[in-house]
């Protein structure tokens, strides 16, 4: 499934009404019937995938074993891969659909979001680097 190339179909936009763009390539037709199609399949993937990822991400958090930490730190990154060809995949055939946002929302995420960078410990690299608001000096943990 993986493509080397980078380029997944024959990229198009679609246009649906004069605001709303949704980014998608031409569909690739499946069979209607009662049993599953290969888009099915692929979504069911795609689902199982995400919900690995999201389960996985918490086992390694919650991990106190390096070793332990580091194997499924691994099969973590192997399955976002493996999600990631799904979705390649699905939006080569067309089955998967993005929509583009608009500037003015993009700018509006931007504004609400930079707003919390001030709160960000280390935001301010002259006064108390590496301090939480206890005052004590904070250190990263060297794995």
């Amino acid at each position: 499934m993986h493509n080397q190339g980078g380029q997944y179909g024959s990229y198009q936009q679609r246009y649906s009404g004069s605001q709303s763009q949704t980014i998608k390539n031409p569909s690739t037709q499946v069979s209607k019937g009662t049993e599953m199609s290969d888009r099915d399949r692929l979504n069911d993937i795609l689902s199982t995938e995400k919900y690995l990822t999201s389960s996985f991400n918490t086992f390694v958090l919650e991990t106190s074993n390096k070793n332990l930490f580091n194997d499924v730190l691994h099969i973590l990154n192997e399955t976002h891969h493996a999600a990631r060809d799904v979705f390649n995949l699905m939006f080569e055939k067309g089955w998967y659909t993005l929509k583009q946002e608009q500037p003015q929302q993009i700018a509006k995420e931007y504004q609400k979001f930079s707003g919390y960078e001030s709160q960000f410990v280390g935001h301010n690299h002259n006064q108390h680097q590496n301090q939480f608001s206890t005052g004590q000096d904070y250190y990263p943990r060297d794995y």
